[in-house]
């Protein structure tokens, strides 16, 4: 496991969360997309849990490991579990995100969040 995996991994966990274990920033930020996406294609609800995007078939084709602990994380609504990744991610590899912002390489989603949480990666 990376620094940054055990890293996040532990800020998560910190929070009472589960999340898979992946090899780097790249990886996290694959595995909120997937997430995003399926919270999107649903309808985008605020009160959707993760629970419910997994009964509506909105993770076909992720990994049975990811599902697992996505299944963990059940009864948690998407948004805040959505919300807890990219804080964490973060509080971990901020230099990393800024990176990819500076790139644009970083989902508009994930900049529009950490802009609620306070961070403005344009003058972090």
């Amino acid at each position: 496991m990376s620094e940054f995996s055990e890293n996040w991994v532990a800020c998560m966990r910190g929070n009472g969360l589960p999340v898979p274990d992946v090899e780097g920033i790249n990886e996290a930020l694959e595995f909120v997309h997937k997430i995003h996406s399926a919270w999107e294609n649903a309808g985008g609800g605020e009160e959707l849990t993760i629970v419910a995007l997994i009964a509506a078939g909105a993770f076909a084709g992720v990994d049975e490991a990811v599902l697992a602990v996505l299944a963990e994380a059940g009864a948690v609504a998407a948004v805040a579990y959505l919300s807890a990744c990219i804080g964490c991610i973060a509080a971990v590899a901020l230099d990393d995100l800024k990176g990819l912002f500076a790139q644009g390489e970083l989902p508009d989603f994930v900049v529009a969040e950490l802009e609620t949480q306070g961070i403005d990666l344009a003058t972090a």
